[in-house]
């Protein structure tokens, strides 16, 4: 973003992005959307409504990493790093590279694993054995190299960002739907509006398992390949 905004890139993708629909959502089901929708809000009010989309975003930001990083995509599905890593894809990961998330939720190259499994015994002390157990032991030596890698550490902070971007809105949508059912009983449209934000809500959270694993494939390629 330009200096003179007071926001930096993530703030704004991540937080705002992640507040606004709440708030209409919320406006919607209490006034009709009487203020977002046809109302003309002041430039005070302007302000008002930016700062509680900040706000609300960041309060948003708590359970989508708890819930959607911590457990859907960690617990429920496999972490990325393990899908990666893994010899051969299982029947789940396998339906949601083939059908949603492409080629980014697939075992790595053969060489490739082979390299950081090396790698791993060599300067960490970690089998393969070890690794495929827990994958996650050999994030943080891959992480600490990947940082030293200007190339790959630009690529992981956007993978980052565009992850924890679609992460906050998959969750805000979430929210805004609940909001907008408990109009829809009397309002055709705010129905409409839910559904609407229910699809959004899915579409996002395939974009943030892309973007996941895009992340650590990064991470780990930049491992099985530093000079």
């Amino acid at each position: 973003m330009k200096q003179w905004f007071p926001f930096t890139d993530y703030d704004f993708y991540g937080y705002l992005a992640a507040g606004l629909p709440v708030l209409f959502a919320l406006d919607y089901s209490l006034t009709g959307g009487a203020l977002l929708v046809t109302g003309t809000p002041t430039f005070m009010q302007g302000v008002l409504i930016v700062a509680l989309a900040y706000i609300v975003g960041q309060i948003i930001a708590i359970p989508s990493s708890v819930f959607l990083e911590m457990c859907v995509a960690r617990k429920i599905l496999r972490p990325p790093v393990a899908v990666l890593l893994s010899d051969k894809a299982g029947c789940r990961d396998w339906i949601i590279s083939t059908l949603f998330v492409g080629r980014y939720y697939a075992p790595l190259s053969e060489g490739t694993r082979n390299k950081i499994f090396d790698l791993a015994d060599r300067e960490e002390g970690l089998t393969k054995a070890q690794i495929i157990t827990k994958p996650d032991i050999i994030f943080d030596a891959a992480y600490r190299n990947a940082r030293k890698n200007e190339d790959a550490r630009k690529r992981m902070d956007d993978f980052r960002n565009q992850y924890g971007f679609a992460r906050n809105i998959t969750v805000s949508c979430l929210v805004a739907a609940l909001l907008l059912f408990n109009r829809a009983v009397a309002d055709q449209t705010a129905l409409i509006l839910a559904w609407a934000a229910i699809i959004l809500s899915a579409g996002m959270f395939i974009r943030f398992i892309k973007f996941y694993s895009c992340f650590a494939g990064e991470m780990l390629k930049a491992y099985a390949y530093k000079d």
